[in-house]
C-alpha cells in the first residue's frame, strides 16, 4: 500500500510529536511505501525535514509540491481554494491508497483540506497527542479497504485512432477484431486518415477524418491510439501532441517511419528532432558518427509518443524491458500488459477446417507443408530457413514443401533468395506466395504441418504471426528473440536466439519424424491461445486498462483539477497573475518523466570561454558524458546569468559543441523534476553565489545538487591572487557548502583542503555534506582539441631539437613559479649550461615584471620562447620533443601537465607539494625551496642523471582517459561513492 504523509503541520510550526509519529510510521516493518509531502510555502523547513527522514526513506520519497502564493487582493479566495485543489491533485497524482495528516494545521497560510468524495484515496486525520503508529496504521488500512472509488458514469464516447482494412497492416486487421469487442463498453467512433474502411465488422461505427477529430476532440471521453512503425500511422505523431490519449504500443521503435517522414518533408526535422527529444545529444553524436541507417536500427525515437500518452498498453513485457533499458528503471510504471488479440476467421473454425483448407490449396493427403508467415526480409531470417530446409532430409522428400506466405523483399535480399530457390534441386517444392488475402492466410495456417517464425533485430513488436501459428495449432519453431523468448517452451520449439542452420535443420527433421510431438504442441498451443488471447477476453482487458488510465492517469487528474478550478464558488474572476502562478505550480507537481536529467552547468564556457585549463576540463568531461551518459539519464548542458534567474538549457552552445548543424533549438528555461541532478562542472564563481537561493530551491524541489571544486587556492594563498579574489571565491565556496548534496574535488589533496576549510569556517547545514574526488583525464585527442601552429613554430622546434629544452605549461601567474624558473634558467645560462626555456601559457594577473622580462629578454626567440595561447597541436609537439617538464607551481588543484608530459615519456621536475606527489608518485624528480638556486640544482641533477640514464622515468605514471575521468566523477554523483562525509546538524 502506498501511503502519503502530509507534513505541512511540521512546516508551519514546530510539531515534534507529529514529526515523531510520522517517523514511527515510516519505521514500522511491512511492505508499505511511504511518501512525505511538503509544501513549498515553507522553504526554510524542507532541508531539516528531509534530513529527519534521511535514514528511513530514499531522498526521492520526500516530495515538495508547489502552490500559488497566498495573496490579499480581490482574487485571494479563488487563490486559496485553487491552492487546496492543487494540493489534492498532487496527492492524487502520487497514486496514494491512503493519506495521513498527523495534525490539521489551523494557522494562517495552511492549505490542508479534506479531499472530496471524488478523490481516489482515503484520508486519516490524527491528533498527535492521542495517536501512536500502530493505531494510525490500523486506521489507514481500514480507510483504504473501505474506500470506494467514484462510480463510472454513462457509456463513454471513445475515439479509436488506428489504421483499418483495407490498409495492408497487421494493426489494421487487429483493429477490425478489437473494435467490436470494445463496442460492448463504449460508443466507438473511428478516426482515420484513409479514404474508407471496408471490413464488414466496422460498418456500424462512424468514420471520422483527422480534421474532424481536431475540431471535436474535446467531445470524447476516451481517446485510444494504436502506434506502429509504418506509414499507416504517420498522422498520429503530431496529433497525439495536440490531443493526448491512451497508446497501444505495437512497436517500440519508430525510427524508421520518422526517418521516412523527415525525408518526405511531412515532418520537418522529424528524425533529428525525435532523436534529440528521445536520446539527447548522445543520440545526435552517435548519429553523426555511425550514420543514418545504423542510427535507425539503434535508437527507438519514441519518447514524444510516450510522454504524451495518458496510459500505455503493450502486448508483451519485452516492450517494458526495452522502456527501462532506454529510459530508466521506472519508465514502465503504470503500463498495462494485455495479450495480443487473436481470433480465427469463421471459415477456419471447426473440425473440417484443416481438410477444407488443404483442399483449397490443392495439397495432397500425404503432402508435408512447412510454412513461414509474414513479409520477407533480412530480419526475418528467411534465407536461414531456406538453407536449413535444403540441408535437411525434407529437401529430398518429394512430399515435403516449403512455402513463404508473404510478400518478398523488393531489393537485393529478395532477389538473392528467389535465385537460391530457383537454383535448388527442390525448386518445384519451394515457393513465395506474395501478398495473400486474409482467407488464404488462414488456409495456410490451417493446412501447415510445421510453421517456422524466425527473427533478428526486433523493433519491440509482439509477433502476431507466431501467435497466429499457435492459434491455429501449427507446431511452430522459433528462435528466442524479442517478445517470442517469453513464450513457454511447452507450446513450441524454441531455438537459441543466435541459432545455427544445423540446429534449425535438426529441429525441422525432428518434428517431421515425430507426429506425436507435433500433435501435443498443436493441442497445447490452441488451448493456450483460446484461454489467453481470445477476442472477448482481450477486449475486456483493454477496456479495463482504458478505464484504469481514465481514473488514475495524470491526464485524468489534470482534467479533473481544471474542471474543479473552473467551478470554484463565490470567487472573483482570477487574474492573469493568478492563472500564471497556478499553471507553474500544476506543471511542476505533475512533472513526470522516467528519464532523469543531469544538468551540467557550463555557464562560464557559454558566456566567456577563455579556453583556460578549467574550461578545457569542462569541455572534455562534458563530451565524455554526452558520449556515454549513466543509465537512465540524459545529459543537458545548462547555463545561468546569475541573480537567481532560472537556469536555461544551453542548446545552441551544445549543438555547436558537437557539430550538429541540422537542428535549431531554443535555449528555454530548464524544466526540472524531482530526481534530476545538477552538476556545477564549470567554475562559475559570482553567478553561483548570486544563485544561492535558486539552488537551494532546486534542492528543496528534489533536484540533487553537486559541484566540482578545482582548488581552493584563493583561500589558502590570497597573496598570489588579485585583491578581492578571496572574498568572491569564499562566497562561492560558502554557497557550494550550503546548497550542495556533495562536492567532488579534482584530487584527494583538494578534498582534504576543502574539508579542513569548511571545518574552520564553521558552516552549518542540516544534512551531511559528501566530499569526493576524481582525477582528470589526459587524452588530448578526446578533449575537442584545437589545431594550428604559431608563426614561429619552425624556429621553436629547431631550437628544441638543437639542445635540451625545459617546458613549463600553464597561465603565467604568481603561484606558478615562472619567476623562480626563469631565474634558475638564467643562473644556469651564466654557468655555461646550454639549454632552452619554453613557456606555454597566457598572461595572468600580478605578473607584469616577469612578463616584461620575458618579452624583452636577450635570449627571446634564441633560447627563451614564450608561446601564449598555442593550440593543442603545438603543445603535443612540444611535449614530444622537450627534455623535461618543469612544474615549480606553489599550489595546484591537480597538475594535468604532469600527466600529459608522462604520456610523451619526457621527464618531470616538480615541486614537492602533496598534489604533485599524488599525481606523479615516484615518476618525477622533486625539489623544495623558492630560491633560484633550489630549482637550478634540481635541473643540474636531472641533466646528470639523464646523461647516466638514471633520471626518474615518467612513462609508467598512471593516467586516465577523459572517459574514465568522467566515470570517476559519475561514480560519486550517480553511484554515491564518496571519500568522506561532513556531518550535518540533524533536524
Amino acid at each position: 500500500m502506498r501511503i502519503v504523509i502530509d507534513l505541512q503541520c511540521c512546516q508551519n510550526a514546530p510539531e515534534p510529536a507529529a514529526l515523531q509519529l510520522a517517523r514511527d510510521l515510516v519505521s514500522r516493518p511491512g511492505a508499505h511505501e511511504f511518501i512525505i509531502a511538503l509544501s513549498d510555502r515553507y522553504p526554510g523547513t524542507v532541508e531539516a525535514l528531509r534530513a529527519a527522514f534521511a535514514p528511513l526513506l530514499p531522498r526521492d520519497r520526500v516530495r515538495l509540491f508547489e502552490l500559488p502564493a497566498p495573496d490579499s487582493h480581490p482574487g485571494a479566495h479563488w487563490r486559496a481554494r485553487a491552492a487546496q485543489l492543487i494540493r489534492n491533485n498532487f496527492i492524487a497524482s502520487l497514486d496514494a491508497d491512503a493519506v495521513f495528516v498527523p495534525h490539521q494545521a489551523k494557522a494562517a497560510g495552511a492549505v490542508f483540506s479534506a479531499p472530496s468524495a471524488h478523490d481516489p484515496y482515503a484520508t486519516v486525520i490524527g491528533g498527535q497527542d492521542d495517536a501512536d503508529a500502530a493505531s494510525v496504521m490500523q486506521q489507514l488500512l481500514e480507510a483504504a479497504a473501505s474506500h470506494t472509488p467514484p462510480a463510472a458514469g454513462a457509456r463513454p464516447r471513445l475515439a479509436y485512432i488506428s489504421p483499418l482494412p483495407p490498409e495492408k497492416s497487421g494493426i489494421a486487421d487487429y483493429s477490425a477484431e478489437l473494435v467490436p469487442e470494445l463496442a460492448r463498453f463504449y460508443d466507438v467512433e473511428l478516426v482515420v486518415s484513409q479514404d474508407n474502411a471496408d471490413d464488414p465488422r466496422l460498418l456500424p461505427f462512424p468514420l471520422r477524418t483527422v480534421d474532424w477529430f481536431e475540431e471535436h476532440a474535446h467531445q470524447f471521453d476516451r481517446v485510444l491510439y494504436h502506434f506502429g512503425n509504418s506509414h499507416a500511422h504517420q498522422h498520429m505523431f503530431e496529433l497525439i501532441r495536440r490531443h493526448p490519449g491512451i497508446v497501444v504500443l505495437h512497436d517500440f521503435f519508430f525510427s524508421g517511419i520518422l526517418d521516412n517522414l523527415e525525408r518526405e518533408g511531412k515532418i520537418p526535422q522529424g528524425f533529428l528532432g525525435a532523436l534529440y527529444e528521445s536520446h539527447g545529444y548522445t543520440g545526435l553524436i552517435d548519429h553523426a558518427s555511425i550514420g543514418r541507417n545504423p542510427a535507425i536500427w539503434k535508437y527507438p525515437l519514441n519518447k514524444g509518443v510516450l510522454e504524451h500518452a495518458s496510459g500505455v498498453i503493450v502486448h508483451s513485457d519485452f516492450s517494458r524491458e526495452l522502456a527501462t533499458q532506454w529510459y530508466g528503471p521506472t519508465a514502465d510504471d503504470g503500463w498495462r500488459t494485455v495479450p495480443l488479440l487473436r481470433g480465427k476467421v469463421e471459415a477456419a473454425d471447426g473440425p473440417g477446417a484443416r481438410s477444407a483448407a488443404r483442399a483449397r490449396l490443392k495439397l495432397r493427403k500425404d503432402d508435408y507443408l512447412v510454412c513461414s508467415f509474414g513479409m520477407l526480409g533480412r530480419t526475418k531470417l528467411n534465407e536461414e530457413l531456406l538453407d536449413a530446409f535444403l540441408d535437411s532430409p525434407l529437401a529430398a522428400d518429394p512430399h515435403c514443401k516449403l512455402v513463404f506466405v508473404g510478400q518478398n523483399e523488393g531489393g537485393l535480399y529478395g532477389a538473392t533468395l528467389a535465385k537460391k530457390i530457383a537454383d535448388s534441386a527442390a525448386a518445384k517444392r519451394i515457393s513465395i506466395t506474395g501478398f495473400v488475402t486474409p482467407g488464404a492466410y488462414a488456409d495456410y495456417l490451417c493446412a501447415c504441418d510445421t510453421a517456422v517464425q524466425l527473427r533478428s533485430a526486433t523493433r519491440g513488436e509482439t509477433s502476431a504471426a507466431v501467435l497466429d501459428c499457435l492459434l491455429y495449432g501449427a507446431p511452430t519453431i522459433v528462435n528466442a528473440h524479442g517478445s517470442t523468448a517469453s513464450i513457454s517452451p511447452n507450446l513450441l520449439v524454441m531455438l537459441p536466439d543466435a541459432f545455427s542452420v544445423a540446429e534449425l535443420s535438426a529441429a525441422l527433421t525432428q518434428l517431421h519424424g515425430d507426429a506425436r510431438r507435433r500433435e501435443g504442441l498443436s493441442q497445447r498451443a490452441a488451448a493456450f491461445m483460446l484461454a489467453e488471447h481470445n477476442p472477448a477476453r482481450v477486449g475486456e482487458l483493454v477496456a479495463d486498462a482504458i478505464e484504469h488510465f481514465a481514473a488514475n492517469g495524470r491526464l485524468f487528474h489534470y482534467q479533473r483539477l481544471l474542471r474543479e478550478m473552473a467551478r470554484i464558488p463565490g470567487a472573483a474572476v482570477p487574474s492573469d497573475a493568478d492563472l500564471g502562478d497556478c499553471a507553474r505550480a500544476i506543471a511542476f507537481n505533475n512533472a513526470h518523466s522516467p528519464q532523469r536529467q543531469l544538468f551540467v552547468d557550463v555557464s562560464a564556457v557559454v558566456t566567456t570561454d577563455l579556453k583556460t585549463g578549467i574550461q578545457r576540463v569542462v569541455r572534455s568531461v562534458l563530451l565524455a558524458m554526452l558520449r556515454n551518459p549513466p543509465p537512465g539519464y540524459r545529459i543537458e548542458p545548462v547555463f545561468s546569468t546569475g541573480s537567481n534567474r532560472s537556469y536555461h538549457y544551453a542548446r545552441q552552445f551544445s549543438l555547436g559543441f558537437i557539430g550538429e548543424t541540422g537542428l535549431a533549438l531554443e535555449d528555454a528555461p530548464i524544466d526540472m523534476r524531482p530526481g534530476d541532478t545538477f552538476l556545477g562542472l564549470d567554475l562559475f564563481t559570482n553567478g553561483t553565489s548570486q544563485n544561492e537561493q535558486l539552488l537551494q530551491s532546486m534542492r528543496d524541489h528534489g533536484v540533487n545538487i553537486y559541484f566540482v571544486v578545482y582548488d581552493i587556492l584563493p583561500m589558502l594563498r590570497p597573496d598570489v591572487f588579485p585583491y578581492g579574489t578571496e572574498q568572491y571565491f569564499g562566497d562561492f565556496l560558502r554557497t557550494v557548502s550550503k546548497v550542495a548534496d556533495g562536492v567532488v574535488c579534482i584530487s584527494r589533496a583538494v578534498a582534504d583542503e576543502l574539508s579542513d576549510w569548511i571545518g574552520r569556517e564553521g558552516i552549518q547545514r542540516a544534512a551531511p555534506l559528501q566530499i569526493g574526488w576524481f582525477h582528470l583525464g589526459a587524452d588530448i585527442d578526446a578533449s575537442a582539441p584545437s589545431y594550428g601552429l604559431p608563426d614561429n613554430a619552425a624556429t621553436v622546434m629547431a631550437a628544441v631539437a638543437a639542445r635540451p629544452s625545459f617546458l613549463i605549461v600553464g597561465t603565467v601567474e604568481p603561484r606558478k613559479g615562472h619567476a623562480q624558473a626563469l631565474a634558475a634558467i638564467e643562473l644556469l645560462w651564466s654557468q655555461g649550461v646550454d639549454i632552452n626555456f619554453v613557456v606555454v601559457g597566457k598572461q595572468g594577473w600580478m605578473v607584469d615584471k616577469i612578463v616584461e622580462r620575458m618579452a624583452s629578454h636577450p635570449e627571446r626567440e634564441q633560447r627563451l620562447f614564450w608561446l601564449p595561447g598555442v593550440s593543442d597541436e603545438m603543445l603535443q609537439q612540444l611535449y614530444a620533443k622537450c627534455s623535461a617538464l618543469l612544474a615549480p607551481s606553489e599550489g595546484e588543484g591537480f597538475g594535468l601537465p604532469l600527466i600529459e608530459a608522462a604520456q610523451h615519456g619526457i621527464a618531470i621536475i616538480a615541486r614537492k607539494i602533496p598534489v604533485f606527489q599524488e599525481v606523479a608518485g615516484e615518476h618525477a624528480l622533486y625539489f623544495d625551496g623558492l630560491a633560484p638556486d633550489d630549482l637550478a640544482r634540481a635541473i643540474q641533477a636531472f641533466l646528470a642523471l639523464h646523461q647516466q640514464g638514471q633520471a626518474p622515468a615518467s612513462a609508467g605514471m598512471p593516467w586516465l582517459t577523459w572517459s574514465a575521468s568522467a566515470q570517476q566523477l559519475l561514480n560519486a554523483v550517480d553511484k554515491q561513492q564518496w571519500y568522506k562525509t561532513l556531518p550535518g546538524a540533524a533536524a
